[in-house]
């Protein structure tokens, strides 16, 4: 879930519209954040803020717990499971663009096809990517690439680890891949739609949707509910978070 970890859907969002002025404005100034945060990013790490990450990490155990949980619970009564299941696919084919030019870009050109050839029959026969027809019907499946990932195979540090309000946790260079794979994201080319609005409105969902897809249907047995309720909410000591962070940005660099 978001809050300390994956998934995040991949955040703010660029915009292009034909004729307008303001659009490529906008991206340009998104490019030079990005080209700014990432030559940061390849600087010595300064220490952590532990103190800083610490309290954002209350926080966000708070808003998990009090906020975003019980949402989820409303949501799961109005949204089936087979719903959230489409809303999954939904969103994971708006990574496409991510993960074909990260793919590219790692020099993993087989996997680049793939994740190609998915996104335009997901597209298209999938309807706008509801159905993984190319999963289901054609087998062809890829694991997902992202900006932090290339990243981190041009050699760029990991920097300080971070744990940021709602957001969760990053470190520099992952919060630089965040955002350099938002502006893939189709969402941030509807035209005229507020700048980083339906990313962000997207970005809520999957995680309120991910919530719900963890919990039991609203009318199972008692049994599964309490089961639920006992293993919600387990969280990992600030350390132990912290080094298991490190430990993913690893594995998947070196994927």
């Amino acid at each position: 879930m978001a809050i300390g970890g994956e998934p995040r859907l991949d955040g703010g969002r660029s915009r292009q519209v034909s004729g307008s002025p303001v659009r490529p404005a906008r991206v340009g100034r998104a490019a030079l954040v990005i080209l700014g945060v990432a030559l940061l990013a390849a600087r010595p790490a300064a220490a952590d803020p532990d103190g800083f990450n610490q309290v954002n990490l209350r926080f966000n155990q708070w808003f998990l717990a009090h906020v975003l949980e019980p949402v989820a619970r409303g949501y799961n009564v109005i949204m089936p499971k087979w719903g959230q299941r489409r809303v999954v696919a939904f969103m994971d084919n708006l990574a496409g663009p991510r993960n074909i030019l990260n793919s590219f870009a790692q020099a993993k050109g087989k996997r680049g096809v793939v994740h190609t050839g998915r996104f335009a029959v997901n597209t298209t026969v999938g309807i706008v990517g509801f159905f993984d027809v190319a999963e289901h019907w054609l087998h062809w499946t890829a694991s997902p690439e992202t900006f932090d990932e290339t990243l981190g195979v041009w050699r760029l540090p990991p920097g300080s680890y971070l744990i940021l309000p709602i957001l969760g946790s990053f470190c520099t260079r992952s919060l630089v891949g965040w955002v350099g794979d938002g502006v893939l994201n189709p969402l941030g080319y509807i035209p005229e739609a507020p700048l980083f609005a339906p990313t962000a409105g997207a970005y809520l969902l999957a995680n309120i949707n991910l919530l719900a897809q963890g919990m039991p249907s609203p009318w199972a047995p008692e049994g599964e509910w309490d089961a639920y309720r006992q293993s919600r909410f387990k969280f990992d000591p600030y350390d132990v978070g912290r080094r298991l962070f490190f430990e993913d940005e690893a594995e998947r660099v070196n994927e």
